[in-house]
């Protein structure tokens, strides 16, 4: 891959707040900045404006539809990855769980949204002992475009079922 494709960043800013676009938008800058041919040793930090952007945009999704509440949303404690986590699931706090009740189709959305967080955000953050962790250009671009994908997919969720999640709302609140 060149570069990421430009529809995807602008088919993924339709759902994002304007602080998250503007993350999106450092992602583009630095994608057309530096040349391809550039030597880097790692190339994780393309993904850790966009990996930021799509912590926010969870966030801000489970809340939309119900469920994780408003004290969740705004404390310093919730973690994402551990209520998204599917080896989590059957935990009272599990959103993986209450988005796969939520709807037929919840379930493979929280698969996604797991595959796009563990990739594209916990690979890029945390050390593993005796692996390499270094991304190419290339690699960091997958990276990109599947936390890009996974954000269009959440959206066009929400807006297909909106009839569906505001009355399982106050299920989760």
């Amino acid at each position: 891959m060149i570069m990421s494709s430009p529809q995807l960043f602008e088919e993924a800013k339709k759902y994002l707040t304007p602080h998250q676009q503007n993350l999106l938008n450092d992602v583009e800058t630095i994608l057309s900045k530096i040349d391809a041919n550039e030597k880097i040793y790692d190339y994780a930090f393309f993904v850790a404006p966009i990996a930021k952007a799509y912590e926010g945009f969870l966030k801000d999704f489970f809340l939309t539809i119900g469920i994780i509440s408003d004290n969740d949303y705004e404390s310093d404690r919730f973690r994402v990855g551990k209520t998204l986590n599917p080896s989590l699931r059957y935990k009272r706090f599990s959103v993986f769980q209450k988005l796969s009740d939520i709807h037929e189709n919840g379930e493979e959305l929280a698969e996604n949204l797991w595959d796009a967080w563990k990739f594209g955000r916990n690979e890029i953050f945390h050390y593993f002992p005796n692996i390499s962790q270094n991304l190419s250009r290339n690699e960091a671009e997958d990276r990109i475009d599947l936390l890009l994908k996974a954000m269009i997919k959440a959206g066009e969720f929400l807006i297909k079922n909106k009839d569906t999640i505001s009355r399982s709302r106050s299920d989760y609140r």
